[in-house]
């Protein structure tokens, strides 16, 4: 849906570049999760901001619309990495379990699914290692966020019980996402400022998202309370 392509930066690595047609609104719930996401220990790729020049997008003809010129959101490309499958569930600790599921929950995530039918995990596995990635949060803070659907089918909804169930581990998990939230007003203010407009360059429609709202609704949140507002 985003329409990603792989590029190579300056600094000669590969990286997945989201424009465009990830739209302002998703590129800033990339930024900001892979923010959040890294302050509580998840293995999100490298992440930086990609700038597209004019003249480049022009050269790459009709499909790089859905690109842009700009800045792009980049997620370096992590080498020999798959898809993850129900194969994997069972390398993956419990506590990297719980802390994504906690996570993908309190941001309001619902786009990581998997059965044994299949899915949409937006997980990477590297088997040299046994590597977890994680990626893909363009749908985070999602104002329609559906609370029984993500619990029946979140990848490691498995760990609900242990997650909010338990207290202690409950309490230290509500302090990481409190730890974490306030590193939000420095992503913000790290995040290109056309971002926050349809019409980047005129700068006079705004993006649809409330960033102090999604703030706000983080710090509510934070206390893993199922069934927050």
């Amino acid at each position: 849906m985003t329409r990603p392509f792989l590029v190579r930066a300056q600094d000669d690595a590969l990286y997945v570049a989201k424009g465009r047609a990830a739209t302002s609104r998703g590129l800033m719930a990339e930024w900001i999760c892979a923010h959040l996401g890294r302050q509580i220990g998840l293995p999100i790729p490298h992440f930086t901001l990609l700038e597209l020049p004019q003249e480049l997008v022009s050269a790459m003809g009709a499909e790089a619309g859905a690109l842009g010129a700009g800045v792009a959101f980049g997620s370096k490309q992590e080498s020999a990495a798959q898809e993850f499958t129900v194969t994997q569930l069972k390398h993956v600790q419990p506590d990297m379990r719980r802390r994504l599921l906690a996570f993908d929950w309190w941001i309001e995530n619902g786009d990581r699914s998997l059965s044994p039918h299949g899915g949409n995990p937006n997980l990477l596995w590297r088997a040299a290692g046994s590597e977890l990635f994680v990626i893909d949060h363009n749908m985070a803070f999602d104002l329609g966020f559906d609370e029984p659907a993500f619990f029946d089918t979140h990848v490691f909804r498995q760990e609900a019980d242990a997650l909010f169930g338990d207290l202690v581990g409950k309490s230290e998990m509500s302090t990481l996402l409190d730890a974490a939230l306030r590193q939000f007003d420095a992503a913000v203010q790290a995040m290109p400022a056309s971002w926050q407009w349809l019409d980047g360059v005129e700068q006079t429609l705004p993006a649809q998202i409330n960033l102090q709202a999604v703030k706000s609704r983080l710090a509510a949140r934070a206390g893993l309370h199922r069934g927050s507002p």
